[in-house]
């Protein structure tokens, strides 16, 4: 939860089945209409309007923006696009306006909306090496946008995807989804990257391979890195182990096979690369970009701290029940008990500083049974309530609270069935009255991981490295982002990429 990002890829950690946070994907149509020219292939086939597909890129690049939010400095954004821009110019689509950004999301991914949106994400920028690397996969992006890859998608298959956190009570899993309590806990939030997540073809990927490889090799950069970079995302993809359903990879929408990287490698045999003219000449010069980079989980939207959640960057805490399962979800905090007999979840409600107002809002669409008057809770303007649905057969009481903080209403909502609500009631008020401003003693708990370099010793491995620095990494995790083996001996200067934990520092 951010001010302006109140949704995100993920839920970070598991609330799972009967008495859930659901992922309830749904699809909306998109109207293919009039017939246009693929400028990848020169091939005419029917499909949307140039027109059509740029603003709908351009609405997906603002809700990109928005839900997950963009990484790194200013500094590493303008190297990026400034390496972008140098290959965009020889896509057959170079009259777009393309533009480029790092996108705040942990796992190593890129992906590209219509009309010229490419992204890359910190995860992926910590496993490269090279400027070459990051050319050839930006090229690859550049790639499908020229092809309109994501336009024959859309003829083929569903097109976007949003998501929706709806909440279920009681039951087996197929039935306890629970409309009116879904659209009473945070209605629907979207996942606007859903159309580039979804798998390329075959064919559109040995397409936009070699077109990203064509571009880079016209501006002197060694085409055959696409190759090393898919064997990074290949060790990355082992040592993480591919057991998290949650988790998302440039290969969820870049499929690979063995044979994908040696036919990238044979393909950039049979190319003429340009006089070399890279940005960062070396290795050193590139990692060096880089140093601070938050790896792993970012501190910004929020974070536990044992039962506590902590928001650093909108200045709040609130304690949930000890012992109940949490999450930072895309649209709202989430927490249940182990037994599954009730849910906790806390998501901004509104903007203004009234929250009576937005309690108002919520009686005119659910009856309050309860309503108090304006109150205080720490300080904090708050109105609390309780609400009763029956939906289903099955009676749900909500307890609701609605505190205004800086600018934003807050909605604490507990609910449980009609069986356990006197025993769930006093732990959601007390759940909603440890709402309080971020102490300053509390903000100085926050911590996150960054990307760090330390040189390396003659002689040294990685494990005696990590054992130096600190890192938070494991040797093996170290090897697979410094693209070298956990038992090579380093000849000693090199840049060694660690993973360091520091304190969260709030933005100015």
């Amino acid at each position: 939860m951010r001010r302006k990002d109140f949704n995100r890829t993920r839920p970070e950690g598991r609330v799972v089945p009967r008495w859930t946070v659901t992922l309830a994907f749904a699809t909306l149509s998109v109207g293919l209409v009039a017939c246009a020219a693929n400028p990848g292939t020169g091939r005419s086939r029917r499909g949307m309007s140039e027109e059509d597909e740029i603003a709908q890129g351009r609405q997906a690049a603002a809700e990109v923006e928005q839900s997950m939010g963009f990484a790194g400095s200013a500094e590493l954004n303008a190297y990026v696009a400034r390496i972008g821009q140098r290959l965009a110019k020889h896509s057959s689509r170079s009259h777009l306006e393309y533009e480029f950004h790092v996108v705040d999301m942990k796992e190593p991914n890129a992906f590209a909306l219509p009309g010229g949106y490419i992204y890359v994400s910190r995860g992926l920028l910590a496993l490269m090496n090279n400027e070459d690397e990051l050319a050839t996969v930006l090229g690859h992006e550049i790639g499908h946008v020229a092809a309109r890859h994501s336009v024959q998608r859309q003829a083929k298959s569903r097109p976007w995807i949003p998501l929706q956190i709806l909440a279920g009570i009681g039951g087996a899993a197929a039935s306890v989804v629970s409309p009116a309590l879904g659209s009473a806990v945070a209605g629907a939030g979207q996942l606007p990257a859903a159309l580039a997540m979804a798998s390329y073809s075959r064919k559109q990927e040995e397409e936009a391979d070699r077109l990203g490889q064509q571009y880079a090799a016209v501006e002197g950069w060694d085409p055959a890195a696409l190759a090393s970079s898919m064997d990074a995302l290949t060790r990355e993809q082992q040592l993480e182990g591919g057991g998290d359903p949650y988790r998302r990879s440039f290969f969820d929408s870049h499929p690979t096979t063995p044979d994908r990287a040696r036919d990238a490698r044979a393909y950039a045999e049979t190319l003429s690369v340009g006089p070399t003219d890279r940005i960062a000449i070396d290795r050193s010069a590139f990692v060096g970009r880089l140093d601070g980079l938050v790896v792993g989980e970012s501190a910004r939207a929020g974070v536990f701290l044992d039962r506590r959640f902590l928001h650093p960057e909108l200045e709040f805490a609130m304690s949930f029940p000890a012992g109940w399962e949490h999450a930072n979800a895309p649209t709202a905090v989430v927490a249940r008990p182990e037994d599954e007999s009730a849910l906790l979840a806390l998501q901004v409600a509104g903007e203004g500083d009234d929250p009576m107002a937005v309690a108002t809002q919520f009686d005119s669409e659910i009856p309050l049974l309860e309503r108090s008057g304006l109150e205080e809770i720490n300080q904090l303007p708050a109105v609390t309530g309780v609400a009763r649905i029956v939906d289903r057969r099955q009676e749900i009481y909500l307890f609701l609270a609605w505190i205004a903080k800086d600018g934003l209403v807050y909605q604490v909502l507990g609910a449980a069935p009609a069986s356990r609500w006197s025993s769930h009631r006093p732990r959601f008020e007390a759940t909603a009255r440890s709402f309080h401003q971020l102490l300053e003693a509390e903000l100085r708990e926050v911590h996150e991981n960054h990307l760090r370099l330390v040189e390396a010793g003659r002689g040294e491995t990685l494990s005696k490295i990590a054992a130096r620095s600190g890192s938070q990494w494991s040797p093996a995790k170290m090897a697979v982002a410094n693209d070298i083996t956990v038992q090579s001996k380093l000849s000693g200067g090199e840049s060694i990429k660690i993973s360091k934990r520091e304190r969260y520092q709030t933005a100015p």
